[in-house]
């Protein structure tokens, strides 16, 4: 028998593509042991509303080489409730035998990191701001774009309309390596264009007050490394930069860095800098 907790899992697949077991941890089952977590799973998948492929354990995920990274997508039956609930969800099961490891285990950071940030804002009994809306890499997708987004999350002030109240747009780039200066350049200059010829005012229908762009590195060697390369960079951008633990366990503190400035909150006000 299918519990609700079960429901908003499979929505929860639907909306991403395809989640792995640490996201399930934060995001599904609250208050439940893993070892319970663990079990339930293994009872979806054996009854085909999920499916679960073991695949390699990503650098820094778990020291505990006994136990493989796991990508979980829907099942048939899973992909029948779906379509039962008027949902039309895309069917990765043979996309992930063929997929990058890599690959998948980016996209669920960049899931990770858009649904920390939005349940925590919408849970803040201190920030006026929440979470609009959030668009995936492939909802986000703009043929005049030079460069795509990982993902777009669309901010408005709670209890305000969003066709009179200023908004927020943030474009999110989880960079899993060291960017060359050229291509770090070329990404720059892309955005440049979006927001110069307001693309995605365009796309969404909303007039947004402010347009940022989110970098997150996988380890703070790599955040100080861009930190670097972006400040030599001019550009009328607005960056932030922060470290992928950082985000998803404290996404509303002052983990956001400013090249050449200090940290600072996601939506604080940002600084006029002299470049």
């Amino acid at each position: 028998m299918l519990l609700p907790a079960d429901h908003d899992l499979m929505l929860r697949i639907a909306k991403h593509g395809f989640v792995d077991m640490e996201y399930i941890y934060r995001f599904a089952y609250p208050k439940r042991k893993k070892r319970t977590i663990d079990d339930r799973l293994l009872q979806l998948e054996r009854h085909k509303y999920v499916n679960i492929t073991r695949t390699f354990i990503p650098p820094d995920y778990t020291m505990n080489y006994r136990c493989g990274y796991r990508i979980i997508t829907l099942g048939v039956n899973g992909l029948e409730v779906m379509e039962n609930m008027g949902i039309l969800a895309a069917d990765h099961r043979e996309i992930i035998k063929t997929s990058s490891p890599y690959r998948m285990y980016h996209q669920v950071q960049v899931a990770s990191v858009c649904d920390t940030i939005q349940s925590c804002y919408q849970d803040s009994s201190e920030s006026r701001w929440e979470v609009l809306e959030i668009l995936n890499e492939k909802e986000a997708y703009l043929e005049e774009n030079l460069n795509q987004p990982d993902a777009v999350l669309v901010f408005k002030q709670k209890g305000s309309d969003p066709a009179t109240s200023p908004m927020i747009i943030i474009y999110l780039e989880i960079e899993r390596s060291y960017a060359s200066v050229k291509s770090l350049n070329r990404k720059l200059r892309g955005y440049e264009i979006s927001v110069k010829k307001r693309l995605y005012d365009q796309k969404l229908n909303y007039r947004f007050a402010e347009q940022r762009v989110l970098f997150v590195t996988q380890t703070m060697l790599q955040r100080q490394a861009l930190i670097t390369k972006l400040m030599t960079q001019k550009t009328s951008l607005h960056l932030l930069v922060s470290g992928y633990q950082e985000t998803i366990h404290q996404p509303m503190d002052s983990i956001y860095i400013v090249p050449g400035c200090e940290p600072c909150r996601l939506l604080a006000k940002y600084p006029v800098l002299n470049n």
